[in-house]
């Protein structure tokens, strides 16, 4: 099932590179025109699409739809041959179509420019000029149309684990020297990890059989999978397809539930333990049902981080010293029994369905990134929800650490990141809301009890005699005053609406 991802332009080597790996290592080759063709017999027009997006036209939505599709039939198509044999890909980025599977090993091949230019020269028969404004060309589209699917930037460096610059090595030493590299345990199958991969299979796989449907192939769905369980959500102008969605699914292989879900925007809750009985779990509820919302559970632990990192939580005894070293592949594996240490996570998920408000969850073990990577681009969030995370750190410790989560969360998605302590604040009046109530209805009741026992001097100063002598101290009070009885006025509504429970 190890899975090699080679990234690079056309005309750089990269194919070959990746061909002659998949020889040497003896597994299966499969490249981005492969799965074009797959989408083209979908009927997604990749042309057209890639086209259209470097176009930008004013149909964003159906556009966002249709690359939707692409994506489902890329991962898809990746997914089933992956699943069959190990497999080495050929592409542009096809390694952001499995986020959270840790058995992958990404390849960027960074072509010798010189070269790269005489081999379009003689393909295409071109003089020197022509062949560099090609290839500038070529390039500027590519990256164009990465942005566009998956939103990063194809050099990033970040995003690989090696990058092969092919100026001073040949190809068949590149191939040979990825080899050794395809052998380290870092990027060989574990539990959590064949897991991971079966969902974002399963996900495709119903995303795909939806989009065929007359009916619900235009509408707007967000399709999640977890453990067997395909969660739906869909917008309620859309409401009357709820019936036939599970009915499109039903015989979906490795399906064990299907999920809908009716839903007007999308709250991501990330913790590390969940409790369905939980004050979290009420305040994220609250908030879901007077946003209409969707939830989905993010369950977020860095145990991998700290094994990535070989060090052990100061607060946690170390592993026995016998202990055989595995080289990682452990890492993201649960210490405690999973049906043992998910059930509250499976309970809280079974509490949202209750309440209409499930948007699906999944497990994350390791670094940020790995937490990031796991988050799905295309869905706008409303909001974050940060809840108990670092739970084996010191308080101080874990306060700074979740804080600076937060903040990488916040730059990373663009969307609010609040704690659910925050949150809770939000939500209900406490001693210091209702101190603030008290003191800001006092300042306005001794507002208006001034204006009905001085009105005499309140229409001398705006329009009397004093007006006629000094026109200009009515303007200056008014522009002083009205902002600060309008804000202490506001003060005191918005917390009366609160306590209403109708802001």
């Amino acid at each position: 099932m190890p899975i090699i991802f080679v990234c690079s332009v056309p005309f750089s080597g990269g194919e070959r590179v990746a061909k002659s790996l998949a020889q040497k290592l003896g597994y299966a080759y499969l490249s981005r025109e492969d799965v074009v063709a797959r989408a083209n017999e979908a009927g997604i027009p990749v042309g057209k699409l890639e086209v259209a997006m470097v176009k930008k036209p004013a149909v964003q939505e159906r556009l966002a739809r249709l690359k939707d599709r692409y994506l489902a039939v890329a991962t898809a198509t990746i997914c089933e041959r992956a699943n069959q044999e190990n497999l080495v890909y050929y592409g542009r980025a096809g390694h952001h179509l499995l986020p959270g599977v840790s058995h992958v090993m990404r390849v960027h091949v960074l072509p010798e420019h010189g070269q790269r230019i005489d081999t379009v020269m003689a393909r295409l028969k071109l003089n020197r000029e022509k062949a560099e404004k090609f290839l500038q060309d070529i390039d500027g589209d590519i990256r164009a149309w990465v942005r566009f699917v998956h939103g990063i930037d194809m050099d990033d460096a970040r995003k690989y684990d090696f990058v092969l610059n092919l100026e001073h090595m040949s190809l068949e030493n590149s191939a040979s020297a990825l080899c050794s590299m395809a052998e380290l345990p870092d990027f060989r199958p574990t539990p959590a990890s064949r897991a991971a991969f079966q969902d974002r299979l399963l996900q495709a796989e119903a995303r795909i059989r939806l989009a065929l449907d007359e009916q619900v192939g235009e509408a707007d769905l967000t399709v999640r999978a977890n453990s067997g369980v395909v969660t739906i959500t869909y917008v309620p102008r859309q409401a009357h397809l709820a019936a036939r969605i599970p009915t499109l699914l039903e015989d979906l292989p490795a399906c064990r539930e299907i999920r809908c879900t009716m839903a007007s925007t999308n709250i991501l809750w990330v913790q590390e333990d969940f409790e369905a009985d939980s004050e979290a779990f009420r305040q994220v509820n609250e908030i879901a049902r007077r946003w209409g919302a969707a939830v989905e559970l993010l369950q977020y632990r860095c145990e991998g981080e700290e094994a990535d990192r070989g060090t052990a939580p100061s607060d946690v005894p170390a592993a026995p010293a016998a202990k055989a070293y595995t080289g990682g592949v452990e890492d993201d594996v649960p210490e405690a029994p999973p049906s043992l240490r998910d059930k509250p996570f499976q309970d809280t998920l079974v509490a949202l369905v209750r309440e209409g408000r499930s948007g699906g969850g999944q497990t994350i073990c390791g670094t940020r990134e790995k937490l990031l990577s796991a988050i799905n681009p295309t869905i706008k969030y409303s909001l974050v929800a940060v809840g108990g995370l670092f739970l084996q750190k010191p308080a101080g410790a874990r306060t700074r650490m979740t804080r600076e989560l937060s903040d990488f969360l916040a730059r990373r998605l663009k969307a609010p990141v609040v704690s659910t302590k925050e949150l809770g604040e939000q939500l209900r009046l406490g001693p210091k809301q209702w101190f603030q109530f008290g003191s800001a209805l006092a300042v306005v009741i001794a507002g208006y009890v001034f204006m009905f026992t001085h009105q005499d001097q309140v229409v001398n100063i705006l329009g009397g005699a004093y007006h006629k002598e000094h026109p200009w101290v009515a303007p200056v009070v008014v522009a002083v005053v009205a902002p600060i009885v309008a804000g202490v006025y506001g003060v005191v509504a918005g917390l009366l609406l609160k306590a209403v429970r109708m802001e």
